[in-house]
């Protein structure tokens, strides 16, 4: 084992001569990796006209690291690390006596000539497979597609963003190129899986996988400190700031400018879905007009449809509020891992009406298929009507179909989850809204239906309203009123419900 003599005498080493060098650990790292034989033990080799055991080695120094400033260089033989021999040791010994000083590391190496080096690592045969790359923390998503026109052709553009902040966008080609330059920099790093390139265009359903393999590559590589703080990564990104090639603070991102337009799925009623280009900042209307124009839905037509969202936390689809942003909604259900799924549906309750729409094929179309989904789901009562339902039930016979639907009890109503209400103590209720009717139904805490219904005709209902959780409607009759409240997270559904019948009803008594 060797002896260190001084400080002095290890600044003045000579160039292969072993010297002691002290890394104060940085925001990203040590800044170098190690490599070298798994197992301990094995033959002695001439290691500048020394004999030496199997010595672990540097395989990589990021470019103003740690390490970097410290002099370590590519190819240095570790002798000791905080003050330990590792002399013959195995990789894993190494990097835990490594990682024992979680801020200053000190260890003594020895620089071999480059053809030493490339000697060395010729002979070299029990490899660790897996380098010790320092785990990064970085919440980096591509939560949507844009597309552009470019020379007479639609380009998709992926966008990036950190911490729940736009960051950048870019074309595959982009990504491509980054990883050729990772690879070619980072060569001993096994990297994950590369999307390939495809010849032909690309579909909607290819376009998505991509999307999500380009997202999956991404979010692998800047978990790798290394990578992440090198300057091809954070160029990419956009984290470098003007000439200098500065980093910029991740806690700063965000004011750039989001992208113009950008792509978002919406399924239709028969799980299908259609992808329509949208301007980032459009309400929940532009996005329903956007549908509309995709599956030919006539422009009168489009204020009786919806889009409706829901999660796998919660299968219980609610209507967008006029004031909310789609795009926006995505984002941010994106970045915080969640599954929120929009869906395009109609949004009404007069049969009548829903007759009337049923003229236009496209929105027969979409009808039918919400009916033939609702039936499934068993949302009605199908009692006596089995046979005429199973006659009906197809593409050729859809107008058949919705008129034996809509006289089935439970048709056009929604049923909102139970909660509570301020006339009962000891339980919950359930909220059944249709074109005709109210109906509240008591049930327990935890929504098992009991026999107690109270319903409640249109026209007795004098006014109605929702304060945040609080939803409050009054009922007058005689020279009585009476109002109730309800407390539950779907408050501006109801009211959403309450216009919509309301605004039909007064509608149908005007003609």
């Amino acid at each position: 084992m060797m002896t260190l003599q001084n400080e002095k005498a290890d600044q003045e080493h000579e160039p292969y001569a072993p010297h002691s060098v002290i890394i104060v650990k940085g925001v990203q790292g040590f800044g170098f990796n190690v490599r070298g034989q798994i197992d301990e033990g094995g033959q002695l080799k001439s290691i500048n006209g020394s004999l030496y055991p199997p010595l672990q080695h540097i395989s990589n120094v990021i470019p103003g690291g740690p390490a970097d400033e410290a002099g370590v260089l590519m190819g240095d033989r570790i002798l000791e690390v905080n003050g330990i021999n590792v002399e013959g040791e195995s990789h894993s010994k190494v990097i835990e006596l490594i990682k024992s000083n979680p801020d200053k590391l000190r260890m003594v190496l020895m620089s071999v000539p480059p053809k030493e080096n490339e000697r060395l690592d010729g002979e070299s045969v029990s490899y660790c497979s897996e380098d010790e790359f320092e785990i990064n923390q970085v919440d980096i998503t591509i939560p949507s597609m844009s597309q552009k026109e470019e020379g007479g052709k639609n380009v998709v553009y992926y966008n990036v963003y950190i911490n729940g902040k736009f960051l950048c966008s870019h074309r595959y080609k982009a990504f491509h190129d980054l990883q050729v330059d990772l690879k070619n920099k980072f060569f001993q790093f096994e990297f994950p899986k590369f999307p390939g390139k495809w010849p032909f265009q690309l579909s909607q359903s290819q376009l998505e996988k991509r999307h999500k393999e380009l997202e999956q590559w991404l979010i692998q590589v800047c978990s790798v400190s290394q990578l992440f703080s090198h300057f091809y990564l954070q160029d990419f990104l956009g984290l470098i700031n003007g000439k200098n090639s500065e980093k910029a603070d991740i806690t700063s991102v965000g004011s750039k400018s989001e992208p113009e337009n950008a792509d978002i799925k919406v399924f239709l009623p028969d799980k299908s879905s259609v992808c329509v280009n949208i301007p980032t900042e459009s309400y929940v209307g532009g996005l329903i007009d956007a549908i509309c124009e995709k599956i030919n839905i006539p422009p009168e037509n489009s204020k009786y449809f919806s889009i409706f969202k829901s999660s796998d936390e919660s299968d219980f689809e609610v209507p967008l509020s006029k004031d909310e942003k789609p795009l926006e909604l995505h984002v941010q259900s994106y970045n915080e891992s969640g599954t929120l799924k929009f869906a395009f549906k109609k949004f009404l309750f007069s049969n009548k009406l829903e007759n009337q729409i049923a003229e236009d094929s496209a929105c027969l179309n979409i009808l039918y298929q919400e009916a033939v989904q609702d039936l499934a789901n068993k949302k009605f009562d199908t009692t006596g009507k089995e046979i005429e339902l199973k006659r009906t039930q197809h593409i050729t016979t859809q107008k058949e179909f919705l008129e034996v639907v809509q006289t089935c009890p439970g048709y056009n109503t929604i049923v909102f989850p139970h909660c509570a209400c301020d006339s009962r103590k000891d339980g919950h209720v359930i909220l059944s809204v249709s074109f005709h009717k109210i109906s509240i139904q008591a049930c327990s805490l935890d929504g098992i239906k009991q026999d107690q219904i109270k319903n409640f005709a249109w026209p007795s209902v004098s006014d109605y309203g929702f304060d945040g959780n609080i939803f409050h409607f009054t009922i007058s009759k005689s020279n009585s009123e009476r109002k109730i409240s309800l407390t539950t997270p779907f408050s501006n559904y109801i009211s959403q419900s309450f216009d919509r019948i309301t605004e039909s009803r007064a509608s149908e008594s005007d003609t």
